[in-house]
């Protein structure tokens, strides 16, 4: 049976969803998956980024693009989300969107029938955080942020309509998160959401077959996979990618 490649791009949504990703991307294809994936918690398009003791390369310029398969016939399907970090970052609305552009490109250079899907920015989530609640989780989240509220809040309605235009552009779907699934933290979706959340995203890809279930070893935990590159401690680190691989499912990540 020929393999289903899928691709996803993004941080901290697609680390804490990892299972439900999994989960999803099974419940839309029969065929055996070879998954690539750039995450982390704190990623960035654009730069460099570190969390805590470990930093991973930009999306944008990681070993994926170097390494995606050519050898399936049915069309790759990307999702491309987390958009929102590199506001904190304090890259420009522009800046962000422009990278994420190249992404795209990318993807249409490697496979010009990939289905891609990209997610809008939480705004509704963001724009009800009161100042004190947007405090205390930007101290937590990105203590080293110095954008305000009112900044935050501009740079991300600026970017999602940058966001739209291009998903419009492209003929890519823009898919929504929806308000209820956030809580006190306004960007990553509440455990009890994140099902729904990435069946909500793969199900634009519109190949879920009627009827079907997860399958059975679906209900197998994957580890959440390492990085082919990486600095821990100032020390730079190699995986050998694939990091897993069955007869259902190979996982390289970047």
């Amino acid at each position: 049976m020929n393999t289903q490649d899928v691709v996803l791009l993004g941080a901290s949504n697609l680390v804490l969803g990892w299972q439900a990703v999994i989960t999803a991307i099974r419940q839309v294809t029969t065929a055996p998956i070879n998954l690539n994936v750039a995450l982390g918690m704190g990623r960035s398009y654009i730069k460099t980024s570190a969390f805590w003791f470990r930093r991973l390369p930009a999306i944008s310029r990681c070993g994926l693009w170097d390494q995606l398969p050519r050898d399936s016939d049915n069309p790759p399907l990307v999702l491309i989300t987390d958009l929102g970090n590199d506001i904190v970052y304090q890259f420009e609305p522009d800046q962000i969107a422009a990278t994420v552009r190249d992404c795209i490109r990318q993807i249409l250079d490697w496979r010009s029938d990939a289905k891609i899907v990209i997610t809008g920015l939480p705004l509704a989530s963001l724009t009800g955080v009161g100042k004190l609640r947007f405090q205390i989780a930007k101290t937590i989240l990105f203590p080293g942020c110095p954008l305000s509220r009112t900044s935050i809040l501009e740079r991300s309605l600026s970017l999602d309509l940058l966001v739209r235009q291009m998903a419009a552009e492209f003929g890519i779907p823009l898919i929504e998160p929806e308000p209820r699934w956030y809580g006190f933290d306004p960007i990553h979706v509440l455990p009890k959401f994140r099902a729904a959340a990435f069946q909500k995203y793969f199900a634009a890809f519109e190949l879920a077959i009627p009827g079907m279930n997860s399958r059975t070893s679906s209900n197998v935990r994957l580890d959440l996979p390492t990085a082919a590159a990486r600095t821990v401690f100032g020390r730079n680190r190699i995986v050998e990618q694939p990091v897993f691989r069955s007869r259902e499912i190979v996982v390289s990540a970047w």
